[in-house]
């Protein structure tokens, strides 16, 4: 029997990739990324090169996948031999993808998605979104799958592939020829609805947290607005606590005074205004003094 796990041979080799790369904090990212790519795409292998691009340093070696992509035109397959690089800033900034053979110039020139330098751009990857749980290298590669059936970099006459890019923003479903792995393309269909599902869920998650969020901040500017009004109402009960012990008037006996004195001087205020403590007699008391001098 055997006691001891055997190792993943595809983590092990990820490992060993990225042990020759910096990728600092993201390292963890990267391997998962990678893994799920290479489990998806086996017909890619992972390996770690220097590569000098604008915005990409050449001194470190970076993560480098390199396959083929098939693409079903006409009922026929393509292999278009093609290959991402990650720079050492993946995820927060996206992959790299280019076509790894030299293809025609006039090809290039009438293909959106395809630059002079077999660079591969879309819409998709111009829009990435920092470590967002929606972009991703499977997904990344999806939607290059997409552009490359409207206009896929093949010679024209083997291709009347549709090159209105308006067509793309039709097209929500992983088409049925896609091949994941080589195969019919149903499991790879399903592996993609499910990632385009979860990256829903995931953003109408994320919205929701920030609405969450909102709220938590109103209730406590509002808990401290509260605070603030309930000090001041105490404050002010508390000044009038202070001004009605000072002096206490008995309104009945001033009514009873006014009516038995009426057109008379008063001469004695202390009959009608009684303190009820030492500080508001000593108060009357100087009142007193003062008007008597």
């Amino acid at each position: 029997m055997n006691f001891f796990m055997q190792k993943d041979p595809i983590q092990e080799h990820i490992d060993s990739i990225l042990s020759q790369c910096d990728y600092g904090v993201q390292r963890a990212n990267v391997a998962t990324q990678c893994k799920n790519f290479l489990q998806q795409y086996p017909q890619f292998e992972m390996t770690a090169n220097q590569f000098t691009y604008a915005g990409m340093s050449g001194g470190t070696p970076l993560v480098y996948l390199k396959g083929a992509m098939i693409l079903t035109v006409d009922n026929t397959q393509h292999e278009v031999p093609m290959h991402f690089v990650l720079p050492s800033g993946f995820p927060s900034i996206a992959p790299k993808a280019f076509l790894t053979n030299q293809v025609d110039e006039e090809i290039i020139k009438d293909n959106p998605y395809v630059l002079k330098n077999m660079e591969i751009l879309n819409q998709y990857m111009n829009n990435w979104k920092s470590n967002h749980p929606s972009y991703t290298l499977n997904i990344t590669y999806y939607y290059i799958y997409q552009s490359f059936m409207l206009c896929p970099p093949l010679n024209s006459s083997i291709t009347h592939a549709n090159s209105n890019l308006e067509e793309e923003k039709k097209v929500e479903e992983p088409p049925r020829q896609h091949q994941a792995n080589g195969g019919d393309g149903e499991e790879g269909d399903k592996e993609f609805k499910k990632i385009l599902l979860l990256s829903k869920i995931q953003e109408k998650i994320d919205k929701m947290s920030k609405l969450v969020k909102k709220f938590s901040v109103i209730s406590v500017t509002l808990s401290q607005n509260a605070d603030i009004i309930a000090a001041a109402s105490d404050k002010v009960c508390t000044k009038n606590a202070l001004l009605e012990s000072w002096i206490n008037i008995d309104l009945d006996e001033l009514s009873q005074f006014i009516e038995n004195n009426q057109g008379k001087d008063i001469n004695d205020i202390d009959e009608i205004v009684k303190p009820e403590d030492d500080v508001s007699k000593s108060m009357l008391e100087l009142l007193a003094d003062e008007t008597a001098c």
